[in-house]
């Protein structure tokens, strides 16, 4: 049975916003459809809690989720996501994603096959920095990120390297090398990916004290996601 116009906005208000918080698209439609029987049309509250409940008790045998409700919403459009939001790469119609906005994480379940296919931290547009003070990449996808001296001094990128570490769950490092200058008095973040969004990559500036920006002329491109160029300011 078909939905009726008038109940969409009721099911889906609560569900909207907590999705306005999260920061891994703009855009995004999670939920374009929502077939109900008729015992959930008379009631869409208690029907949307009561499979929130469910989802929670399946997803709980495998991982650890955070001690809240979530709000649940269904993926109807994957291939549109797929183009422009990194975090449904894997995604097919009918997953679940689970939205918890005190923790500030969202959950992409598989419910024909019982599995996790990624989880991605919420990024609150009103604060730079997450409740947890860590940044994850997606599950499955180290985040690619070179590393580069551009303070004179020695040692940066390593602390450097290790204070990254503590900060982002999934990532790799594909180069530790200097810069073309070392008279940088600013340490930059540099974006090379158009999937990698923007408000993720001043997260992480932030996180560093750093400077977000292209890349500089006299600096050759390297293979990653993330240029990151120590400046004297980490010294």
């Amino acid at each position: 049975m078909s939905m009726k116009k008038e109940y969409i906005p009721y099911i889906v208000s609560g569900l909207f916003l907590a999705l306005s918080l999260i920061g891994i698209g703009t855009g995004v439609y999670f939920y374009r459809q929502y077939k109900a029987s008729e015992e959930k049309l008379k009631n869409p509250t208690e029907a949307a809690k009561k499979e929130a409940q469910e989802l929670v008790i399946k997803i709980g045998k495998l991982i650890i989720l955070p001690n809240e409700e979530p709000q649940v919403a269904t993926v109807g459009d994957v291939e549109t996501l797929k183009k422009s939001q990194q975090f449904f790469l894997d995604a097919q119609n009918n997953d679940k994603i689970l939205i918890f906005p005190n923790a500030k994480k969202a959950i992409l379940y598989r419910p024909s096959t019982n599995i996790i296919v990624n989880v991605a931290p919420i990024i609150d547009q009103g604060n730079s920095s997450t409740s947890s003070g860590q940044i994850q990449g997606a599950q499955g996808q180290a985040l690619k990120i070179a590393l580069r001296n551009g303070s004179g001094a020695t040692g940066v990128t390593q602390r450097l390297e290790d204070e990254l570490k503590s900060k982002i769950q999934n990532m790799t490092i594909t180069e530790k090398d200097n810069a073309k200058r070392m008279d940088y008095e600013k340490t930059l973040v540099i974006s090379l990916s158009d999937t990698l969004n923007k408000t993720v990559v001043q997260q992480l500036a932030n996180e560093l004290s750093a400077t977000t920006s292209a890349l500089p002329p006299d600096e050759p491109k390297p293979a990653a996601d993330l240029l990151i160029i120590a400046g004297k300011d980490r010294r």
